[in-house]
């Protein structure tokens, strides 16, 4: 395998390793930044041509469900797959990985390949529910593009699988490139097709996105010299094993959503506005939680599981200490910044048209309390891989409730104390809270 590497000995350097795992994490967080970047044009132009009348309100909708079958059913396979695949190459031999990758391959592509089915199905029973307000034409609409965009399901599910064995391999920068495609794809349709064919342009070009995505981590793959198509080998103990990791991880991603739905709706509960207040003003945070934390993890994620094999506990938790403490030291000083500059980055982001002086002020205030929560997040990411490194995700089953139960009680309190900015400081304590408990379980199994 050209991409691994190799650490010496029973122990990795403390000093090598973390610096290793800065340069992993700028690696994946510039083409996570990127990806983020397109996106956000590929947004633009969309709205450009279609505007925010029924087309686009057709074309979320649609797209709402498949993001949410990616999001919750192939997100977490990285982290729930990366150390059993490390594991077994270590101590069994590069076949057994490859057999267990062949059949999560196989799992993962039957699956959400029947997802995908009975999503289009049933679709004219779900978007009614989700859409009560549609007219029949809107809804019939949004039906079609859903059935375009149906297959992006198991697509991005096999393309998941094929980019987490590319970071088991230290391919970063391949793998994170990838997603890049999607959108460039979308602008590219957009710009040539878009006036004649409307918004099936872009629910044709999120398809092909999905596929070429698909096929560059499968081209990826194949450059590391493993197989690209799946075998089924049966419910062999790895593969269990990998099961018993990923479902705390899709609880856990359902908590996420359900907390941000109760944040919502908690703010539906104050004055006129909030709940627009409150998205605006977490949507930075949401971004860069995703270059930051996200790729932290995954850059995290693979050194650790190697390093939870080779090194000493006491070790492994020196390694971790010191890449957190360059994190933090970078973190920071970033998070200060943009908490100073907040207002004025709002006045640019949002404040013409509609988007009032008060508006700004009210959005800038929730901009700044999300922002507390990066840092947390960093350090939360790093809890979360370590979980994950050491085979012990079934520790999320009690983070998660603990983190449902805080975002129900904290938003009721610091929303009657500070309004939706309350809400936006709960996410502060939650994930502290959830950062705290985690550390202590892991140290308690650790012991």
């Amino acid at each position: 395998m050209n991409g691994e590497i190799e650490y010496s000995g029973d122990r990795f350097s403390r000093g090598s390793t973390s610096w290793k795992m800065l340069a992993d994490t700028v690696t994946v967080g510039g083409w996570t930044a990127a990806v983020k970047v397109a996106g956000a044009l590929k947004v633009i132009v969309a709205a450009r041509l279609f505007g925010a009348g029924d087309v686009m309100d057709a074309f979320l909708i649609a797209f709402l469900l498949p993001a949410f079958f990616m999001d919750m059913l192939a997100g977490p396979l990285d982290s729930a797959l990366i150390p059993k695949l490390i594991e077994l190459r270590q101590n069994e031999g590069i076949e057994a990985a490859v057999a267990l990758y062949r059949s999560v391959l196989a799992r993962t592509g039957a699956s959400l390949m029947c997802a995908a089915a009975a999503l289009a199905a049933a679709a004219g029973i779900i978007l009614p529910l989700l859409a009560p307000g549609f007219a029949p034409a809107k809804l019939e609409m949004t039906r079609r593009l859903l059935l375009i965009m149906a297959a992006v399901i198991p697509l991005s599910g096999m393309a998941s699988t094929w980019r987490a064995v590319l970071n088991s391999e230290h391919q970063f920068a391949y793998s994170a490139a990838v997603p890049l495609v999607t959108p460039v794809i979308c602008i590219a349709v957009l710009v040539a097709a878009g006036k004649e064919c409307g918004v099936s342009a872009l629910a044709i070009a999120t398809l092909i996105g999905g596929a070429v995505e698909a096929i560059l981590a499968a081209a990826g793959v194949k450059r590391c010299r493993y197989p690209v198509l799946p075998r089924w080998a049966g419910v062999t103990g790895a593969l269990r094993e990998v099961g018993a990791q990923y479902a705390p991880l899709v609880a856990v991603t359902l908590v996420m959503t359900g907390t941000t739905l109760i944040d919502q709706g908690m703010a539906a509960r104050l004055g006129s506005g909030s709940v627009a207040a409150l998205s605006y003003g977490t949507r930075l945070l949401g971004v860069l939680i995703v270059i930051g934390p996200t790729a932290v993890g995954t850059a995290v994620l693979p050194h650790i599981s190697k390093g939870s094999l080779l090194s000493d506990p006491v070790n492994l938790r020196r390694v971790l200490k010191n890449y957190g403490v360059v994190i933090l030291a970078l973190i920071l000083p970033a998070t200060a910044v943009l908490i100073y500059f907040s207002e004025p980055i709002v006045r640019i982001l949002f404040q013409q048209g509609a988007f009032s002086e008060s508006a700004t002020r009210l959005v800038s205030s929730v901009q700044k309390a999300s922002l507390l929560q990066l840092p947390i997040a960093v350090l939360l990411a790093l809890e979360i891989r370590l979980t994950s490194a050491l085979k012990a995700n079934h520790m999320l089953y009690s983070v998660a409730a603990l983190s449902l139960a805080l975002t129900v009680i904290l938003d009721f309190i610091l929303m009657r104390w500070w309004g939706v900015v309350g809400i936006a400081l709960a996410g502060v304590a939650i994930r502290l809270v959830s950062s705290l408990y985690l550390s202590c379980k892991i140290s308690l199994a650790r012991s």
